[in-house]
């Protein structure tokens, strides 16, 4: 009897209002379930990159040292800004108008770009002009000094967003302004380096709107982590280059510093990271890469594949190096670059050679072989012996490509170390072999290099006005550099030999300024002045440059694309939705009249991403005037991220992306 009443009591309870419901689902298991659910996809088939745009900074300051060439400016807003950030100056508050009304100053506006990427304390270049409407004649021969920079500015208001950077340096002439007598070449100049970022400007992976979870970002963080994680000073453990932020929506990324000058290489990378596969369906996977790799059409984008999975792989190595074997020149390149983000010991002297030789060789890909020498295998001495070897080149861009790239690795390089010269640039007189060179530099850093200096010098009858206190001038068998001050009455002169090192020299021993030596060189050079002596004698036309490192910023891979394996992929992903789609529907939607007919489906917005933005916005395009400022948040999201970076689409083409 007891037995019955417990079983009536158990079925009483089972068959009770509520007993019924479905237990609620474990969180865990659903999270589980969702990555599963994700197997075989890229990390940009669920997330795409963010903040890749260029961001431009401004300011408005007060440039000095113009020796009566500046205005007392009538007041205006700009004179309001510049007034309060002089006041803020305890030394400054009491002379503020008086510097403002002097004839030696002049107001004038900042402007500089700053990368996705930057990080507190690089320097970038900074241009600057007068205001307008000025009544200033000229900025040559002024400096700034602790001028800020602002996300933006509105000077109708006076109101200033985040500041950003600090400006200090001297004002440095376009010299083919002067040279062309274009009307604006004395009014406007650039700070060479002038700028210092005080604000990091990250970039990240902001998750597609169907994939955000918890889950599926510490997914993410872990495999890319998993791949560029790197053990450094300070750090217990490996330094983390990926974490999961912003609720489940945001992945911050650090650059490590081998990608730093190739930020777009470092995100295709990271884009093309497995999110989740087994070690069979890896290896299916790259079996198919390995042959990808050995076809000039699929070579580059199987090299991004290749590098994301990384070198831990013995697979991986060996598909590389037997690209590196191939007799075409596409494979061949590709592997190599591949293979020097790698840097394996067994390797770097083939690596090394291969890139020496495209620098050498190949003009399209010369920019991305010493771009890549310059970053990749610093502790390889083989790569700083091919780099000497291009220092003698015949290509003139390639030697100066050679020395950035020496410089980059390390400026204390026995071939290139140069000296600070009058505190103002970096002054570098090489023995190098090949024929004399000079260049200046008028991006990055102020920078002058004369690759075999001892056969570069001045002939000829020579009067050259830097500015209007400096003069060289030859009197007999010597060259007088003289600077007048005006003001005081005390004059400065050296007398000098006809080699251009020693004018130099004297250029800046007298207070002449960085400017003023640029000025030098391109007037000696446009009058016929720079010649180069052979060893019997005989004087040529030595060869003059402006910043002549090859390709100039135009270092990005070409877009290439494995169109048969995205068209798989995309078949077989849409084939998916669909029968989930048609899993989803209830009774009632297939019992609605308008399911019965067919009919376009709705299209969904596009998650795809274009990096044509940041092509334009560092120099890629004319049209880099107009970079957009950010939004009142500096880290907001781009509003140009609507184009065409997608699943296994890496790197935009230079054509393209000026198409």
């Amino acid at each position: 009897m007891k037995r019955f009443l417990t079983t009536t009591l158990i079925l009483a309870t089972l068959a009770a209002p509520g007993c019924s419901r479905n237990v609620p689902e474990d969180p865990f298991k659903a999270e589980q379930q969702r990555i599963m659910n994700n197997r075989g996809r890229l990390v940009i088939d669920l997330a795409r990159p963010e903040n890749m745009h260029a961001a431009k900074i401004e300011g408005a300051t007060l440039v000095r040292g113009l020796a009566g060439t500046g205005a007392d400016e009538p007041p205006s807003t700009y004179q309001q800004l510049v007034l309060q950030d002089l006041q803020r100056n305890v030394d400054e508050k009491r002379t503020a108008k008086s510097q403002i009304a002097s004839l030696d100053t002049a107001i004038v506006l900042l402007e500089t770009i700053v990368p996705p990427g930057a990080r507190v304390g690089d320097r970038l270049d900074v241009t600057l002009k007068l205001q307008p409407g000025s009544e200033a004649t000229s900025v040559q021969g002024g400096y700034v000094r602790d001028a800020e920079l602002y996300q933006y500015m509105a000077a109708d208001v006076i109101r200033r967003g985040y500041k950003l950077g600090v400006v200090d340096g001297y004002v440095t002439l376009d010299p083919d302004l002067v040279a062309n007598k274009s009307p604006v070449a004395y009014k406007q100049g650039k700070i060479v380096g002038g700028a210092v970022v005080s604000r990091s400007r990250p970039i990240w992976l902001e998750l597609k709107e169907n994939e955000r979870s918890a889950g599926i970002a510490k997914q993410v963080e872990h495999v890319i982590n998993k791949r560029f994680s790197y053990t450094k000073s300070g750090y217990a453990g490996k330094k983390k280059v990926a974490e999961a932020k912003a609720g489940a929506t945001r992945i911050n990324l650090e650059v490590p510093d081998e990608y730093r000058d190739n930020i777009v290489r470092y995100v295709n990378v990271v884009c093309a990271i497995s999110f989740f596969e087994t070690a069979d369906e890896l290896n299916e996977r790259l079996d198919r890469l390995a042959v990808q790799l050995l076809n000039p059409e699929t070579s580059e984008f199987a090299s991004i594949q290749l590098e994301a999975i990384g070198p831990s792989n013995e697979k991986v190595l060996d598909a590389v190096r037997k690209g590196m074997e191939s007799p075409d020149p596409a494979v061949r390149f590709n592997s190599a670059i591949t293979s020097a983000y790698f840097n394996e010991r067994p390797d770097r002297q083939k690596t090394a050679r291969i890139l020496a030789e495209f620098a050498a060789t190949d003009a399209e890909r010369r920019p991305a072989a010493l771009a890549t020498l310059g970053v990749c295998m610093k502790t390889s001495f083989d790569v700083d012996a091919e780099l000497r070897k291009l220092l003698a080149a015949p290509e003139n861009e390639t030697r100066y490509g050679a020395f950035r790239a020496l410089w980059t690795r390390n400026p204390s390089d026995y071939m290139i170390q140069g000296e600070n010269l009058g505190n103002q640039f970096a002054y570098h007189s090489l023995n190098c072999g090949g024929t004399p060179f000079a260049h200046v530099a008028m991006s990055d850093r102020p920078e002058i290099v004369l690759f075999n200096a001892d056969q570069i010098f001045l002939q000829g009858e020579i009067y050259i006005e830097t500015n209007p206190r400096l003069t060289i001038r030859t009197d007999g068998d010597e060259i007088v550099v003289k600077k007048y001050e005006t003001t005081d009455g005390i004059n400065e002169q050296r007398r000098v030999g006809f080699k251009v090192d020693e004018t130099i020299r004297a250029i800046v021993d007298v207070g002449g300024s960085y400017s003023d030596v640029v000025s030098f060189l391109t007037q000696a050079k446009s009058g016929d002045h720079l010649k180069s002596i052979g060893p019997d004698g005989t004087a040529t036309a030595c060869a003059f440059g402006i910043d002549a490192l090859p390709g100039a910023k135009n270092t990005r891979f070409k877009r290439v694309r494995d169109v048969e394996e995205i068209a798989r992929r995309e078949e077989a992903r849409e084939a998916a939705k669909r029968a989930a789609k048609e899993e989803k529907r209830s009774v009632w939607s297939r019992m609605n009249p308008a399911s019965w007919f067919g009919g376009d489906e709705k299209t969904e917005p596009s998650d795809d991403f274009s990096l044509d933005e940041f092509d334009a916005a560092n120099g890629e395009d004319a049209g880099s005037d107009d970079a957009p400022s950010d939004s009142q948040e500096f880290d907001a999201e781009t509003e140009s991220a609507d184009a065409a970076l997608k699943n296994d689409e890496f790197a935009v083409d230079e054509e393209e992306a000026e198409e």
